[in-house]
């Protein structure tokens, strides 16, 4: 689940920007659509999935561990982040002007 924020990063011409606020950004980029994604993941899991994934959360889990866990027991996880990241994208473009659609 490596999502592809390009469309993004070009509108917002994060190249632009020096090291540290670039890395600042992505990092803010990253955690939007993680939880974004994951809101959406939640929502097409079954009880018995919900509950494994909930005692995997409270055990403090590593983000490498939770994304395995969610690619393993939920269909369509990586589609669910390539969705949140379009709609991210959307919204962005739409907010400064430039949306192509």
């Amino acid at each position: 689940m490596n999502p592809d924020y390009r469309t993004i990063l070009d509108t917002l011409d994060v190249a632009a920007l020096p090291e540290e606020d670039q890395q600042a950004l992505l990092e803010d980029l990253h955690e939007l659509v993680f939880k974004g994604s994951l809101v959406r993941m939640i929502e097409q899991m079954d009880d018995a999935t919900k509950e494994a994934f909930e005692a995997l959360m409270t055990s403090d889990a590593a983000e490498e561990q939770i994304e395995a866990f969610l690619k393993e027991r939920v269909p369509g996880a990586d589609q669910a982040v390539e969705d949140t990241v379009r709609e991210l994208a959307g919204d962005i473009l739409s907010g400064t002007g430039t949306n192509q659609e």
